[in-house]
């Protein structure tokens, strides 16, 4: 995800507690900016689902126009259960492996006994879904053509496993659109990403195709009607095969499949920024014509959804890690150089604590636990990670090479691609390829950009200057 510049804090907490929208939720996480209070203890009464509770599967059928979906999962047990939340839905069937079974459901978590110890079984719920709002931004927004189910209301739209630590491989049927629009989704993800990657978007699109790389992934562009639509579409892709290349070539194969691309999304008043949806990424209107976020979302397909995160307070192996790569895949095919735009636009204000933007809240992008923050309400939903994290790597690669560096991404990469990791276990790969001699320099940039609330000495100069 690419944070928007959004500059108020207007929500009250009632009122986010059910949002989970790009615009509101980033607002009110990022309205600290105390070191003090810049944690948020996740809500014991938040339900879990068994970890050891595996959804290898989902195929989602969805009827836009009905409001009603079905979801046909497997599903490894756990305890003897499967366990769904299903807390945005009413079902209205249940079968598993084929007959019918009444589900125990309380407080939103749906439970059905499963006898004996199977390997996995097939779980099918029929269900309808709400239609959502932009003022909570958190499902099918019929109003706006779009579904948003980042970070965790995936139960808006499916039943789902929301936590991290499930990948989920996706297959997809819309029905239900309008005569005239088009619907943009993946029929299928082909590799495990996390529950709120899927996606749906619908409108009146035009497909702009924008060529294969190396690999044989093709890419193409689906933009609205609107003044200057194609050029802006242009523009913002301009180097987007070339990325996309650098990164199937450096960093390993994309993961979820051959076809992918970019797709503009009208998000309301503050359609900024973009949204991981692999393999069709959702880039929001205003920023479609914006090369770095067209790549910043196409590097998730990498980090974000190809490596997922373990646990929220790993925010900054998505969003960090992204924010470099991106980057990096710009100068490398001779795009934009965003490294001023970097540290002008946001890690100044954010180390100076002279914005009034919330989003560029100052905060430590790496905290010592895991799965005990509540998100959405912590200043680590700010785009401080992304720039932090940033910083660290270009640090990292002025002190062993911006090659060296790319290799270790790439281990990290084809090591962990379609599962769960965290940021100390790509610190640790760092430093096990480091020659011993760079060891203690790399130990302090953790220290400088990851583990501290204060910026480093000199931060604007050590972030922006390449030294290798």
């Amino acid at each position: 995800m690419r944070v928007p510049p959004l500059r108020s804090c207007f929500l009250s907490d009632a009122a986010a507690r059910g949002a989970a929208s790009l615009l509101a939720l980033l607002n009110l996480a990022a309205c600290g900016g105390d070191e003090d209070e810049a944690r948020h203890p996740k809500p014991i009464d938040r339900p879990e689902i068994p970890a050891a509770q595996d959804i290898q599967t989902t195929d989602l059928a969805l009827d836009l126009g009905a409001l009603a979906g079905k979801a046909t999962l497997v599903v490894v047990p756990s305890a003897g259960k499967v366990t769904l939340d299903v807390s945005g839905l009413t079902v209205t069937k249940v079968t598993l492996d084929g007959h019918a079974v009444t589900p125990e459901i309380t407080s939103g978590m749906l439970q059905i006994p499963v006898p004996g110890a199977p390997d996995a079984v097939t779980v099918a719920v029929e269900y309808a879904f709400r239609a959502r709002t932009p003022a909570t931004f958190d499902g099918w927004m019929p109003s706006l053509g779009v579904s948003f189910v980042w970070p965790y209301s995936c139960s808006n739209l499916f039943p789902c496993d929301p936590s991290l630590s499930d990948g989920v491989s996706f297959t997809m049927s819309i029905a239900g659109v309008e005569d005239g629009l088009t619907a943009i989704y993946p029929t299928s993800t082909r590799g495990d990403g996390p529950a709120y990657m899927p996606a749906v978007a619908v409108g009146d699109y035009t497909e702009l195709e924008l060529g294969t790389t190396t690999a044989g992934t093709t890419l193409s562009a689906w933009y609205l009607p609107g003044r200057n639509a194609l050029e802006d579409a242009t523009k913002g892709t301009a180097h987007l095969v070339g990325a996309f290349d650098y990164f199937e070539q450096t960093y390993g194969p994309y993961h979820f499949g051959p076809v992918a691309g970019t797709v503009e999304v009208d998000w309301g008043a503050d359609s900024w920024g973009g949204m991981e949806h692999h393999p069709y990424v959702h880039v929001g209107k205003f920023d479609f014509n914006d090369e770095e976020a067209q790549v910043h979302e196409a590097g998730h397909g990498w980090f974000g959804d190809g490596v997922r995160i373990a646990c929220w307070e790993d925010f900054v192996l998505s969003e960090g890690t992204t924010t470099y790569i991106a980057a990096r895949a710009l100068e490398q095919v001779e795009g934009p150089n965003e490294w001023d735009y970097y540290v002008d636009d946001f890690l100044v204000p954010i180390c100076e604590g002279s914005s009034h933007d919330p989003t560029l809240v100052n905060t430590i992008v790496l905290p010592d636990t895991c799965g005990e923050i509540d998100f959405v309400h912590d200043d680590l939903w700010s785009i401080t990670p992304y720039m932090k994290g940033a910083c660290f790597y270009e640090e990292v690669a002025d002190v062993i090479g911006p090659d060296a560096l790319d290799q270790t991404i790439g281990e990290f990469y084809t090591t962990h691609v379609g599962q769960a990791a965290r940021m100390q276990d790509m610190i640790d790969l760092i430093e096990a390829r480091a020659e011993a001699s760079d060891r203690p320099a790399i130990q302090a940039l953790v220290s400088d950009w990851l583990l501290s609330f204060d910026c480093p000495e000199n931060y604007a100069d050590r972030c922006r200057t390449h030294g290798n």
